[in-house]
């Protein structure tokens, strides 16, 4: 492990430690700001709220573009807690920058996006408003995810990546009735153990597989009757499909904005990457029960997210997530190597 590798495994006990949830960053963003203004990196805070835009600067060439995101999950206490493994991107974004920094023969800029408020989606939409994308335009982005493939492996996920959010409520007389009635509407369940998690994986490396379709569901009944609907699906045609069958449910069905988009990786981009991971395992299919605000950023520049393995106890958003910390360095450097190979095109 090097100095670089060991530091962003304390920054990311450092953060793990002291969590803030979507929009409260405020420790997280200085702690971030701190290492890369540390390094000589051009730091630029406050971008769409707890948001930093740093640069690594070497000159004329392509402008090359790396996102993490800062935000912890709320936890079941009323609380926040590092359980997505955004204090890992963090730690990694840190350490690429750093990397970078140090090295001599950087050709062109890499621009690094630290993202607040990537679970309440709203953080990329803010940064990107407040003109993140602007100063610098990149020619490509790129992002990791956690992931519970064996540590130090990456995933890929060619023209796919993960599915976007349709939002709605109902107001009915039998709110009960009706939540279950979406809830039944889901093709495939959350995998509640290791096992579950491992026969989904399976499912994503299928070509044409089980996953090649599907709709996740969830609803709650609140007071006055109304019900609260959240839909993940893919493709994005059965949106259409999942709100006609909610409003045959019976009751007043609102929908008020199109669904969020899917992030879906640039093919061309994920491919080329793969000579510079090491070890990866390729997605045929979106991941059912996650979205990504990197699609805001994807729809505005050609680019790609990497799932990152860190063990089979890092499965998202489960109370037991925790990563496999050697992980962190492997991130760093196949993801420097890609990116130093990208300035080269």
């Amino acid at each position: 492990m090097t100095g670089i590798d060991d530091d962003c495994v304390q920054l990311r006990r450092e953060i793990q430690r002291t969590p803030e949830l979507a929009g409260q960053e405020r420790r997280t963003a200085g702690l971030v700001a701190g290492q890369l203004r540390a390094a000589g990196l051009d730091v630029t805070t406050g971008v769409g709220g707890h948001g930093i835009v740093a640069v690594v600067d070497g000159g004329d060439g392509p402008v090359i573009g790396y996102r993490a995101d800062l935000d912890a999950v709320p936890d079941e206490q009323g609380g926040a807690a590092h359980i997505c493994g955004h204090d890992v991107h963090t730690a990694v974004g840190v350490g690429i920058a750093r990397t970078l920094a140090q090295a001599a023969d950087v050709r062109g800029k890499v621009v690094f996006y630290f993202q607040p408020a990537e679970e309440s989606l709203e953080g990329a939409r803010a940064m990107i408003a407040d003109g993140a994308l602007d100063r610098l335009v990149p020619d490509e982005v790129y992002a990791l995810h956690c992931a519970p493939l064996p540590a130090g492996t990456f995933g890929t996920m060619p023209g796919t990546g993960l599915p976007g959010l349709d939002t709605g409520t109902v107001v009915t007389g039998e709110p009960e009735r009706v939540a279950a009635a979406v809830e039944a509407l889901s093709t495939v369940a959350y995998p509640q153990t290791p096992e579950e998690y491992e026969r989904i994986v399976a499912a994503l490396l299928t070509p044409g597989g089980p996953l090649e379709t599907f709709v996740v569901a969830h609803a709650q009944a609140e007071d006055a009757g109304r019900v609260r609907v959240w839909v993940r699906a893919w493709p994005p045609e059965r949106y259409t499909e999942v709100r006609e069958r909610i409003r045959a449910l019976g009751g007043a069905a609102d929908f008020p904005a199109p669904p969020f988009p899917a992030m879906v990786c640039d093919p061309g981009l994920s491919r080329a990457a793969v000579p510079y991971l090491g070890q990866v395992m390729e997605s045929h299919a979106m991941f059912p029960f996650n979205g990504e605000d990197f699609a805001l950023f994807l729809e505005r520049v050609p680019g790609a997210m990497f799932y990152l393995g860190v063990g089979p106890e890092g499965i998202p958003h489960h109370p037991g997530f925790t990563p496999d910390e050697s992980a962190i360095g492997t991130g760093v450097a196949a993801m420097t190597r890609l990116l130093r190979a990208r300035q080269q095109t």
